[in-house]
């Protein structure tokens, strides 16, 4: 039976066709999953496990390594995108797309670390560039001054 779609009154009020009470059988799967005693008779407890169940399947269910920043939760994808980019659903292809705006970075909570290595990589080539350019009395307009060997390394 899948918990993970149902609303807090499905759970606690609907029964199985064999006549058991989704109440029951959610608890028996919860308390399988995550060990702990539970108290049925809290309204307020059965939301809780009822929203820790779906946050667990939620969290390994998506397997992107990107996490936006609460703020920034249902962003457009792109410019007049119908596609609202969420934890629930970014993947690293949607995260990409983001990272490609205008200060990208600034949406993300957490990223990948090789992400970050490369990024750091990445600037630290663009200073070493800059300052051969300033050195060598670079023109940034003709990029015939400096090799591609030396523009890779």
């Amino acid at each position: 039976m899948d918990f993970s779609t149902m609303d807090i009154a499905t759970v606690t009020r609907s029964v199985s066709g064999s006549g058991e009470r989704y109440l029951e059988l959610f608890l028996k799967e919860y308390t399988s999953i995550f060990k702990e005693k539970v108290n049925p008779s809290c309204p307020n407890c059965l939301t809780g496990y009822l929203t820790r169940y779906k946050n667990h399947f939620n969290a390994m269910a998506n397997t992107c390594n990107y996490r936006l920043h609460a703020k920034y939760e249902n962003i457009p994808l792109e410019f007049g995108s119908p596609i609202l980019v969420n934890n629930g659903n970014i993947t690293d292809q949607y995260a990409q797309k983001l990272l490609a705006h205008n200060n990208g970075e600034r949406y993300f909570a957490e990223k990948p670390k090789k992400e970050i290595t490369n990024s750091k990589k990445q600037i630290s080539k663009t200073k070493s560039l800059n300052s051969k350019a300033k050195s060598q009395n670079f023109n940034p307009a003709s990029a015939k001054d400096i090799s591609v060997n030396e523009a890779t390394e």
